[in-house]
């Protein structure tokens, strides 16, 4: 009979650490799926995207507790690639549309949000 593996606290506590940015990204995609988003002056909606997916980036920074230069790139890769694919998602819902320059906001936001919360930690660390 083959034994299952021991759930310990350090694996659940990872596991709901990523509770956190999954329940940021499904927020992002319920709000930009909404077929009449509300109008807002001179492209001020770029700001709205920065910082919905600086708040992304800042919670999978969090949840992946990794400060390796390869570990935040591909964090960052992730969080962008999950922009364009809302960006490209958003095409499908009434009265939105894809724009390419929505998908760049939201990577300088996920950008941002990772190199925060990583220039933090390091800051905190002994001998920094």
């Amino acid at each position: 009979m083959a034994s299952t593996p021991a759930v310990t606290t350090a694996t659940v506590s990872h596991r709901m650490r990523w509770a956190v940015p999954a329940a940021v990204a499904i927020g992002i995609f319920v709000a930009t799926s909404w077929p009449s988003p509300p109008a807002m002056p001179n492209n001020s909606d770029k700001v709205v995207h920065f910082a919905a997916y600086a708040l992304l980036g800042v919670s999978v920074a969090w949840a992946a507790g990794t400060r390796t230069q390869r570990a935040l790139a591909t964090c960052a890769l992730a969080v962008s690639l999950l922009g364009a694919i809302d960006e490209w998602h958003q095409q499908f819902i009434p009265n939105r549309r894809m724009d390419l320059r929505d998908w760049v906001a939201d990577t300088a936001g996920a950008v941002t949000g990772l190199f925060l919360v990583t220039a933090l930690a390091r800051r905190r660390e002994p001998g920094a």
